[in-house]
C-alpha cells in the first residue's frame, strides 16, 4: 500500500538512457580525429576525412590534446588503438575507432562509449593498402554509425556486411595473398569468370583507385605473426561506392591461417549461383 501512496510524477522525472539515446547526437557534436604522430599516416588521414567524413562537424587533434578532453561529453572521437588478443604477447592489428567522450574515458578508451570500431592494419609491418583504403573505411564507419540511431534495436547492431546478396552481379578482385595458405587450389580454379585472383595486390589497388564500376575488392587485416588466437578480418569492398560487401572474421590456428579460407570462397560461390 506505501508503494501506491508514491506520487505518479516521480516516475516522470525518471530518464533511462539507451544507446539510441545516448547516440542522438552524432551528427550533431564535433568529432575530434586524433592524430598518431606518424606523419605519413596522419597525412593521409587527414586526406580521406576531408574528403569522406559527411555525418558530422570534425577537427584535428594531437593524442596530448585527447587525453586533456576525452571526458567531455560534448566531443566525439575517432582514434587508432591497438587490438590485443589474450595469447598474444603484444598487440596483434591497429583498429580504428569512433567514441564518444564522457565519464569512463579517465579509465580508459575501453570504457569510453564506442560507435564503431573498424579492423585497419596489421600493428607491425602493415601492407600499406590501408591508405588507399581509408576513404572506404571511413564511408562504412559513417554508414554504420547513422544506422545505430535509426531504432532501438539497430542500436546494438555489431558492424557487418549487409549487402553480401549483391555481390552475386560483381566483379570480384582478389589479392593471391589475401588467401590462407589451406586454401585449395581447385577451390580457387572453380570460381567464375568474374573472380579475378592478382598475384600483383597494385592491380587490385588499381581497380580500387579508379573506381571501377560494379567491381569489389579483398582486403584482410590480421597480425603479421600471428599466433593461435589471433583474429583475422576478411572484407570485400566496393571500388565504386565503397559499401562492405564481406566482412568476415575467424581465429587463426595450424588449420586456419590468415587470409580467405576455403569456406569463404565456397560461400561467395554460392551467392553468385
Amino acid at each position: 500500500m506505501a508503494a501506491l501512496m508514491i506520487p505518479s510524477d516521480l516516475f516522470g522525472q525518471a530518464q533511462i538512457f539507451t544507446r539510441k539515446e545516448k547516440l542522438k547526437d552524432l551528427t550533431a557534436k564535433t568529432v575530434k580525429v586524433v592524430l598518431s604522430g606518424d606523419e605519413i599516416f596522419d597525412e593521409a588521414l587527414k586526406q580521406a576525412v576531408t574528403t569522406s567524413w559527411t555525418i558530422s562537424p570534425y577537427e584535428f587533434c594531437t593524442s596530448e590534446e585527447f587525453q586533456k578532453i576525452k571526458t567531455d561529453s560534448k566531443f566525439y572521437f575517432l582514434i587508432v588503438v591497438k587490438g590485443q588478443q589474450r595469447k598474444e604477447a603484444e598487440p596483434g592489428i591497429d583498429l580504428l575507432t569512433f567514441v564518444k567522450g564522457g565519464e569512463g574515458a579517465d579509465k580508459s578508451i575501453e570504457d569510453m562509449l564506442e560507435v564503431v570500431t573498424f579492423p585497419l592494419r596489421s600493428a607491425v609491418d602493415p601492407s600499406g593498402r590501408e591508405f588507399l583504403l581509408l576513404p572506404a573505411f571511413l564511408t562504412i564507419m559513417q554508414e554504420h554509425a547513422q544506422n545505430l540511431t535509426s531504432s532501438e534495436v539497430k542500436a546494438y547492431t555489431p558492424l557487418g556486411a549487409n549487402d553480401s546478396k549483391k555481390l552475386r552481379m560483381k566483379q570480384i578482385y582478389f589479392c593471391e595473398e589475401d588467401f590462407a595458405p589451406q586454401v585449395d587450389d581447385k577451390t580457387v580454379s572453380s570460381l567464375d569468370e568474374d573472380i579475378f585472383v592478382k598475384e600483383d595486390e597494385e592491380e587490385v589497388d588499381e581497380v580500387f583507385s579508379n573506381g571501377v564500376f560494379n567491381a569489389v575488392v579483398s582486403y584482410v587485416v590480421a597480425p603479421s605473426e600471428p599466433v593461435n588466437g589471433s583474429v583475422c578480418y576478411k572484407m570485400l569492398i566496393g571500388a565504386d561506392n565503397h559499401k562492405l560487401y564481406w566482412y568476415k572474421k575467424h581465429k587463426i590456428s595450424p588449420r586456419q591461417g590468415a587470409g580467405f579460407l576455403d569456406s569463404d570462397l565456397k560461400a561467395i560461390k554460392l551467392l553468385r549461383k
